[in-house]
């Protein structure tokens, strides 16, 4: 709840409507409103709701916990990869881990959403957006 009364009232501070229709602040605003709206609900919920019991398999096991080390990694990877060797190629390559790996899609599906996932993606910020991306040594 706190951090939606912070939200709106960083968000009054810009202007809420301009001559051309809804200005930076309206977006915020409702979407702060809408945080406290849920932050109440879920306190409620929380509150005056029963307690149930903690599913058997609540906590992961040995299978699942080396799943959210491999996720980590790959993401440490990217991280560390990204400037070196760019982004589609990275994002290529994580795409298809996260998808062959720890997915269960057919190779097909998941080669034609890792291709557009990193070169589709790079395209839409590159040339749509003008938002600079990572080249690399490739220069891709």
């Amino acid at each position: 709840m706190g951090a939606a009364l912070f939200l709106a009232s960083e968000s009054l501070k810009l202007r809420y409507y301009t001559p051309l229709g809804p200005g930076p602040g309206f977006f915020p605003l409702w979407l702060a409103a809408l945080l406290a709206i849920l932050a109440v609900a879920m306190f409620c919920q929380a509150t005056f709701r029963g307690a149930e019991p903690m599913p058997s398999d609540f906590f992961a096991d040995r299978q699942g916990y080396l799943r959210i080390g491999a996720i980590a990694a790959s993401l440490i990877a990217v991280i560390g990869l990204m400037e070196p060797v760019g982004f589609c190629l990275v994002m290529l390559a994580f795409y298809l881990f996260l998808l062959l790996v720890l997915g269960r899609q057919h190779p097909v599906i998941t080669a034609v959403v890792a291709l557009a996932g990193s070169f589709g993606m790079y395209y839409v910020f590159v040339h749509w957006l003008k938002v600079p991306l990572p080249m690399g040594i490739l220069g891709v």
